[in-house]
C-alpha cells in the first residue's frame, strides 16, 4: 500500500545497503597506520573505529589526532588531509566491492522515488559513483547527499526545506538515532549488516531485520 502523505524516508547506505562496514574500518585503519606510534597506539585506534561504525571519517581522524603528541596545528593539519586523502583513495574499491541488500531494489514499488533520499558519511563524488555502479541511483530519486558538511548539517537542510513533512531515518548506526532523536524524527534501525544488536534503541524506535522487512511494515509509518 503505497504511502500517500509526504513522507520522507532517509537512508543510510553503509550497513544498511551495503556490506560495506568491515570493508572501510580496514580502509581508515590502513590509511592511518603509518602514523600512529606504537602497536598499542595502532590497537587502541582500530578498537575505536570498530566500535563507532556509525561516525563519519571525518570525526573518526579528529578522534586518533587529538591522540598524537602536541605537533603544530600545521602538521596537523597535513596529517589529516593524508589520511583523507587516502581512505579516500582505499574506500571506492572497498565499497564497489561491498554486498549489496538486494531488497534495495523494491523501495520504488512501495514508496514513491522522489520521497527516497540516500544520504551517506560518504564523499559526495564517490557517493555519485557507487549509486550508479549498483543502480540504485535511480531509486533514490529525492536525493543522493554525500559529506562534508556533516550529516546532522544535511539531515537539518532536509527537514528545514520540508517543513511540514514527517521523516524517517533508516539506518544501522547508533550516531545517526542520535541525529533523529534532536531533530524530532523517527528512526528505523536496520540489524542485517550492522555490528551490533542496537541496545542503545529506544522503546519507541523501530528495528527491523532487513530492508525487506521494512518495506513490508511500512504501513506503520503512514499518517
Amino acid at each position: 500500500m503505497p504511502i500517500k502523505k509526504e513522507t520522507f524516508f532517509v537512508f543510510d547506505m553503509d550497513g544498511v545497503i551495503l556490506d560495506s562496514l568491515d570493508n572501510l574500518s580496514s580502509c581508515l585503519i590502513k590509511a592511518v597506520e603509518p602514523f600512529c606510534q606504537s602497536d598499542e597506539h595502532y590497537q587502541s585506534f582500530s578498537k575505536f573505529d570498530k566500535e563507532n561504525p556509525g561516525l563519519s571519517r571525518f570525526e573518526k581522524t579528529d578522534f586518533f589526532l587529538e591522540s598524537l603528541p602536541n605537533n603544530s596545528h600545521i602538521k596537523i593539519d597535513k596529517i589529516r588531509q593524508q589520511i583523507l586523502d587516502q581512505f579516500d583513495s582505499f574506500s571506492l574499491n572497498a565499497r564497489l566491492s561491498s554486498t549489496i541488500d538486494e531488497s534495495t531494489f523494491t523501495l520504488s514499488k512501495t514508496i514513491a522515488p522522489k520521497n527516497l533520499i540516500l544520504l551517506s558519511n560518504c564523499d559526495n563524488s564517490q557517493l555519485t559513483s557507487i549509486a550508479a555502479h549498483f543502480g540504485f541511483h535511480q531509486i533514490f530519486s529525492g536525493g543522493i547527499i554525500g559529506t562534508p558538511p556533516s550529516k546532522k548539517s544535511r539531515f537539518s537542510d532536509l527537514v528545514y526545506k520540508y517543513n511540514s513533512s514527517p521523516f524517517v531515518s533508516v539506518s544501522d548506526s547508533e550516531s545517526d538515532a542520535i541525529i533523529a532523536r534532536s531533530l524530532g524524527v523517527t528512526f528505523a534501525f536496520i540489524q542485517n549488516f550492522a555490528r551490533d544488536q542496537a541496545l542503545w534503541l529506544k522503546e519507541n524506535e523501530n528495528r527491523f531485520q532487513t530492508i525487506l522487512e521494512f518495506i513490508l511494515s511500512i504501513d506503520r509509518f503512514a499518517e
